[in-house]
């Protein structure tokens, strides 16, 4: 399968608009060409995040390291979203399970119908903060 095969997969579509909707600080879904055929079972795919948003939204503090970094104009990457914040793996693990029940529950729908579902489960591989994304009231002024 190619990348253009997988973004015009109606799966890959309804999954990649789901995420953004029910989850807002999700901007972006893409995956690298080299990961779609790389495992038999999965397609692991990238998200861009608004780390500023999920903190908010979930009222769970960023994390220092990562605040300084983004601050600083560093992107930050990260393969699991409780990178991003205090609190580690317990504080995210419900807005964890929230993203991984729905890709689930999409591919397991049966409103999909079969031939327009894909041969491989989905899943999110890493998370991206920008920047860009940090509110003008944070931003660090240069003397």
């Amino acid at each position: 399968m190619t990348k253009e095969e997988l973004y015009n997969n109606y799966e890959f579509k309804v999954t990649a608009r789901a995420l953004k909707r029910e989850f807002p600080f999700i901007t972006n879904v893409y995956v690298n060409e080299e990961e779609i055929n790389k495992y038999n079972r999965m397609i692991f795919f990238q998200v861009d995040i608004n780390p500023y948003l999920l903190s908010q939204q979930y009222g769970l503090p960023l994390s220092n390291y990562v605040d300084k970094q983004l601050r600083s104009g560093e992107d930050y990457w990260g393969p699991y979203i409780s990178f991003f914040l205090k609190g580690g793996v317990e504080a995210a693990s419900p807005v964890n399970r929230a993203i991984d029940e729905l890709i689930y529950s999409i591919h397991r729908s049966t409103a999909i119908p079969q031939e327009l579902k894909l041969d491989k489960e989905l899943a999110v591989s890493g998370f991206h903060g920008s920047h860009k994304t940090v509110p003008p009231d944070l931003m660090s002024v240069e003397p």
